[in-house]
């Protein structure tokens, strides 16, 4: 099948055809927005310490090979992402610079229409190390494989409905690891995809392969039917995050996002994260995004939606 949402980057693009697509299709890959070697290579050196860090075990917020989603397994010998990479004790300034960069909330914006930004998830995807193959079943971030027709229908009106943010993975080198179903975020299952659902060898009808090179980045619903398929051997660091709209539902995304913060607590409540943003492109904006996310994580508990979504084991 062939990807026909892919646009090169302009900062200068009109938004309207890109949101289309992604509304329509539930993903869109924007070719070159990082065409800086400079901030590439920051990028990069900050990627790899981070990287190192977590897998001499000197860094505990990680997804550990043999679960899918929260909680992980500390224990395990083998990670495949590094979690809240802009946590204040990592250091890595490269990683709050991008992620409040104008280049990537324009877009945001642009894509979403959100009026209200918000922060969100900010993590790193990388290969395994000590496993020959590794890959993430098919699934939809936030509703369950089990989830019934009825309940699907409701929770996917809800998400589309309640301005659900988006997510992203920002290639640092050549990354061919997610696989997705255009338009399946927008609609129930078909019997063939709940079959195929949870099930990583079952082909999935109409699924195609994100490829992205380096400085690439696609956007992409959470609620996407969407897996990943790892090479061990291809070095991937890959900034894995999301944005969301203070207006984002509740009850349909509220846990898939609290879920990550099971461990690390709200780190961007802490005056060290605070002093982190001075200086930033946007300063101004970014405080009023964390403030944003504060609150609305306080809501998510006040409702009781904060227990782990999935329960993969």
């Amino acid at each position: 099948m062939t990807i026909l949402n892919t646009f090169d980057y302009n900062s200068k693009s009109d938004y309207t055809q890109l949101r289309s697509h992604y509304q329509s299709h539930g993903f869109v890959i924007i070719k070159g927005l990082l065409r800086d070697q400079h901030e590439l290579e920051r990028l990069r050196i900050a990627a790899d310490l981070v990287t190192e860090r977590t897998r001499s075990s000197k860094w505990p917020h990680k997804r550990t090979i043999g679960k899918q989603f929260p909680p992980w397994n500390q224990e395990s010998d083998d990670v495949w992402g590094v979690q809240h990479i802009m946590h204040p004790e990592l250091d890595q300034r490269a990683f709050l610079e991008f992620y409040f960069s104008t280049s990537l909330l324009n877009l945001v914006t642009g894509l979403t229409s959100s009026k209200e930004l918000m922060l969100g998830l900010h993590n790193l995807l990388v290969e395994p190390i000590a496993h020959d193959h590794f890959e993430l079943d098919w699934h939809r971030d936030s509703i369950k494989a089990s989830t019934s027709e009825k309940e699907e229908r409701v929770l996917l009106e809800a998400h589309l409905a309640a301005h659900p943010g988006i997510q992203w993975n920002l290639a640092l080198y050549q990354d061919e690891c997610l696989f997705v179903v255009p338009g399946s975020h927008n609609r129930i299952r078909t019997k063939e995809e709940r079959l195929a659902e949870g099930n990583s060898e079952e082909p999935m009808p109409g699924s195609v392969n994100v490829k992205l090179e380096a400085g690439d980045i696609v956007f992409y619903d959470a609620q996407i039917l969407h897996r990943a398929s790892y090479d061990t051997n291809s070095k991937r660091r890959t900034l894995h995050g999301a944005h969301l709209d203070a207006n984002t539902d509740i009850e349909s995304s509220g846990g898939g996002i609290i879920q990550h913060f099971d461990k690390v607590k709200l780190f961007f409540q802490e005056d060290r994260f605070d002093e982190s943003l001075r200086g930033i492109e946007g300063e101004t904006e970014a405080r009023k995004m964390v403030q944003r996310f504060v609150d609305w994580c306080k809501s998510v508990r006040e409702a009781k939606m904060d227990g782990f979504v999935q329960n993969d084991v």
